[in-house]
């Protein structure tokens, strides 16, 4: 099957529009977040369209890229209505914990994190059970018979992890006031650039070291044992 007219290329287009309505209300992501969680060409974006049983349709990356694109140009044009626009401000919609970014737009863990886990480990598929899926939590039962819980986060996934902290705590920082006086004062938002904000924050959360740490810090009893290739695993 493939791209072969107009119809059929606006077929395809009304599909895929309807699939990330879909994503974006099961998700609760607003459109000019979408490329952070679909990145055109990414690990998640080509799944997107496996789970959906389109990625052997030739050129239908290039349709997916385009409505990502049209939904980021919508919502940063003001071209939404109303209604939709206060949805989107909505708290569902919002991140009010550092703890939610780690499962902010993170999908369910797969079958390959568990063939990652047993490589790394040395251990067979069969002492390896999943607790929580959508947690990413495992647990695994070496050759002493120790019981350990592991999670795992893909690169991509560490990557959506950060960009939720990066929104999360403009956010608190935007809430902020700065008094000069007893009758002047000046709201942080007005003074700090969200592109600036932005950078900075991804040099420091750059260093895997500090991503290690910051991500620990919010997985509670974790710690960050190895990077395995694409992949990052923690340890409890």
């Amino acid at each position: 099957m493939s791209i072969t007219n107009r119809e059929e290329a606006n077929r395809y287009y009304t599909m895929l529009n309807g699939l990330v309505d879909e994503y974006l209300d099961k998700w609760k992501i607003k459109p000019s977040n979408l490329k952070k969680y679909l990145k055109p060409g990414g690990e998640r974006f080509n799944k997107f369209l496996e789970r959906n049983k389109l990625s052997d349709i030739p050129r239908i990356e290039v349709v997916l890229s385009d409505i990502i694109e049209d939904r980021a140009n919508m919502e940063k044009d003001g071209i939404i209505t109303f209604e939709s626009f206060k949805m989107f401000e909505s708290e569902e919609y919002k991140i009010s914990t550092l703890k939610q970014c780690l499962y902010k737009g993170i999908e369910k863990a797969t079958t390959n994190m568990e063939k990652i886990i047993a490589d790394h480990f040395d251990v067979n598929l069969g002492d390896i059970d999943i607790v929580d899926a959508d947690k990413h939590i495992f647990k695994l039962n070496d050759w002493n018979n120790d019981d350990w819980n592991i999670i795992i986060y893909s690169i991509e996934e560490v990557r959506v992890i950060l960009d939720n902290m990066i929104d999360h705590l403009y956010g608190e920082l935007s809430k902020k006031k700065i008094d000069m006086t007893k009758l002047i004062s000046i709201d942080l938002s007005d003074l700090i650039d969200y592109d600036e904000f932005e950078n900075k924050m991804n040099k420091m959360l750059g260093n895997k070291e500090k991503m290690a740490e910051i991500i620990s810090d919010c997985l509670g009893d974790y710690k960050f044992k190895d990077e395995v290739g694409d992949y990052y695993i923690w340890i409890s």
